[in-house]
């Protein structure tokens, strides 16, 4: 190989020395009395005037430039800037090529040959041409870039190699009017492919005053693509900024809002410009400021964030927000946070409303007495209340009971039992309801139960089973007990009925045979008094009548009470009957006591009634006779007979302008032979209304009075629809 006599230094990007060759030790030792060394900056090496101009040269033309700079009045500095890449076509170094010569020399042959051979040796396609664009010289580089050999170049003008476009058109003025352009255009590969390029033109004069272009041509494909995946990236990430349904945001390291989306504006309540003044802070509730600094502080550091914290907008309204916050990254450095934040006000109240019923729930299974447990398909407990892990597994708390089975608590035949019933409940999917049932604690106590299991599937399809056991024992026990009690009863109730019998038997011919004597003694009283009437005195005379009158009095006792026993005793044929001609019928029977007492009789419309007639007249009969007799001797007697229908009942009324009765009697008058009057006043035995609520009694009724003294008394009484 050729040994390189051009001084060749290699620096980077920030202007140390990376390498240099031997020439480049002599020149820089010889001319600025230098010793290159690696990391070693150019500014250290060239002279304060060279170094300011080579630097402004240097980042005007981005490393790839061809100048002469003076160093004194007798020699200048020549320095050919251009880039080296690597194996992926990326910038890794720039190559500078030195040489100080006269100004003489500057033009000479042999400073050509050598520039032409830096040209050559260089990894960047360099054209030199003419301003109007024949291709005058290439380099190697060039030739690889395009694909065409360096006879097939040089045929070539610049239309052929670039894409005559309106961009070239405008590039080519603005260099000829400038004298230099850097620019992006189309190259033209001899297979037709075209690539974007970068292309660094500069017009200068050679040594024979002609005009020419120096141009360097770049492939900038991998960075526009580059370019292109990263402006992709950009709009992804913007349009997820802009248009995420989530507040986003970004905020520096002191807190202060750098950019926000709409949803975030929407939560702040705010317009942008308001929220870039503020801090996020005193967004937050109080009571979470502290917390907040603290993950804001880690998010700062480096750590990403999420948390929960109450939020209060500028216009006051309060929110729930779910936040995420991670660090920015600007060259390897966090200069500031981004956030992102859900409302999760509704789903926040939603949780706190289902915990509300799931304390519910615990609270209502948990103290209700009923045994409650769920169990899965291997029989292990899942779920149990209070009732059930107390009474029947004998634990303190329903931790403690959960994944048990029964065989860990009851004895083999027992739990054998009801995992074997569990098992068929859950197989079958037919659910046991109110079961009878006896079951076993852990005390080996037996219970009984009312038992009822419902089959039913967890989210996963896998098979469970719901059970409620309520402990019906003290229930059993009182049920056996009123049994045994209600045996009793019955027993009591046919000796009772038996002996009832006996007494209305007793009664009816007792009363029936007491007539008989009393016929004879008032028959023979009134014999003595029709024979010896002349020859008694008045006192015999009183004798005989009160002997009479009392005789009369106990027979008609004894037809009351036979009358009474008869009540409920005797059945009577269930017709319908109506009442208006029944009452009419009453009224007839007692025509002459109306007549006498000019009593006024005032009927309204009555119903028709499926009813047995007999007792229903005595009824009516015993009621209305009553108002008769207890009139007042101070007005003409008015009697009222009215009827209301209810739902379930017909509700008979007869209301009188009598006496009335006083408000401790109310309830005594129903009595058998209670009188509240002497017999010289009103006559009778007691029995009258005694009867009537025995009659209504055996109807299924009510009877009552409402009554006021002096003014009258309302009779009513009530029979069923369904007699």
């Amino acid at each position: 190989m050729n040994k390189i006599n051009t001084p060749v230094l290699k620096i980077d990007g920030n202007f140390e020395i990376i390498s240099w060759n031997t020439s480049a030790e002599v020149f820089l030792n010889n001319i600025l009395n230098k010793s290159p060394k690696t990391q070693l900056s150019l500014e250290e090496i060239f002279p304060p005037g060279i170094w300011t101009k080579f630097r402004s040269d240097f980042k005007t033309n981005q490393g790839i430039f061809h100048n002469i700079y003076t160093f004194s009045e007798t020699e200048t500095i020549e320095v050919f800037s251009s880039p080296s890449l690597d194996d992926g076509e990326n910038i890794k170094c720039f190559s500078l090529c030195l040489k100080a010569v006269s100004p003489k020399e500057n033009s000479s042959s042999e400073n050509i040959v050598r520039l032409k051979n830096i040209l050559e040796n260089s990894s960047l396609a360099i054209f030199l041409s003419d301003p109007s664009g024949p291709i005058v010289e290439v380099n190697r580089a060039a030739c690889k870039l395009f694909g065409y050999s360096l006879k097939e170049l040089k045929q070539l003008s610049r239309e052929d190699i670039i894409q005559m476009n309106s961009d070239l058109e405008t590039a080519i003025a603005q260099r000829n009017k400038a004298g230099e352009i850097r620019t992006e255009l189309v190259g033209i590969k001899k297979n037709g492919e075209t690539f974007p390029c970068e292309v660094h033109s500069v017009i200068y004069t050679n040594n024979e005053g002609e005009k020419r272009t120096s141009t360097t041509i770049v492939d900038i494909s991998d960075r526009k693509k580059q370019e292109l995946i990263a402006e992709n990236s950009k709009q992804a990430f913007q349009s997820l900024f802009d248009y995420n349904p989530d507040a986003v945001y970004s905020f520096d390291l002191k807190g202060s809002f750098v950019d926000l989306n709409q949803a975030a504006l929407n939560l702040v309540e705010g317009s942008r410009e308001k929220a870039r003044e503020i801090n996020f802070l005193p967004l937050i509730a109080p009571e979470d400021r502290d917390r907040v600094m603290m993950h804001s502080s880690k998010a700062v550091s480096g750590e990403v964030q999420r948390y929960q914290t109450n939020f209060i907008s500028l216009k006051g309204t309060k929110k729930v927000l779910d936040v995420t916050n991670f660090p920015i990254y600007v060259n390897k450095k966090i200069t500031g946070v981004y956030g992102i934040a859900k409302d999760i006000s509704k789903q926040v109240e939603i949780e706190q409303k289902l915990q509300e019923e799931h304390n519910m729930f615990r609270a209502i299974i948990d103290y209700i007495p009923d045994h409650i447990f769920v169990i899965n398909e291997k029989h292990e407990t899942i779920l149990t209340n209070h009732s059930f892990y107390k009474n029947y597994y004998g634990v303190e708390n329903e931790q403690e009971s959960l994944g048990l089975t029964a065989l860990e608590f009851f004895d083999k035949e027992e739990a054998k039992r009801v995992i074997e019933d569990n098992t068929q409940v859950m197989n079958k999917g037919i659910p046991v309801i109110n079961r009878e049932d006896i079951v076993q604690d852990f005390n080996g106590k037996k219970n009984y139960t009312l038992l009822t299991k419902v089959p039913f599937r967890f989210g996963d399809n896998k098979k469970g089973l719901v059970g409620i056991s309520r402990n019906i024992t003290e229930i059993k026990e009182k049920e056996k007990a009123l049994e045994e009690l209600n045996e009793a009863l019955k027993k009591h109730a046919d000796e009772l009925a038996l002996s009832n019998k006996e007494l209305e038997q007793f009664a009816y011919i007792a009363s029936h045979d007491l007539q008989e004597p009393l016929r004879m003694v008032t028959s023979f009283l009134t014999q003595l008094k029709k024979k010896y009437n002349n020859k008694l005195d008045d006192r015999a005379q009183q004798y005989i009548y009160f002997a009479h009158d009392g005789a009369t009095r106990m027979r008609q006792i004894i037809l009351d009470l036979l009358e009474y026993s008869r009540v409920g005793r005797v059945a009577h044929k269930v017709t319908a009957v109506n009442l208006e001609h029944l009452v009419s019928e009453v009224l007839s029977l007692q025509k002459k006591s109306i007549e006498e007492k000019n009593a006024k009789i005032e009927i309204g419309v009555l119903p028709e009634l499926e009813v047995e007639e007999p007792v229903l007249r005595q009824l009516f009969s015993n009621l209305i006779g009553n108002a008769l007799k207890y009139h007042s001797k101070e007005r003409q007697p008015e009697i009222k007979i009215s009827f209301l229908e209810k739902e379930k009942y017909w509700e008979f009324k007869i209301t009188d302008n009598g006496i009335g009765i006083e408000e401790e009697f109310k309830e005594q008058i129903f009595i058998i032979f209670q009188r509240l009057h002497q017999r010289d006043e009103y006559d009778g035995t007691g029995i009258g209304l005694a009867i009537c609520k025995k009659i209504v009694d055996n109807f299924g009724g009510k009877i009552w009075v409402d009554s006021r003294p002096g003014e009258g008394s309302s009779f009513y009484f009530t029979i069923p629809k369904q007699f």
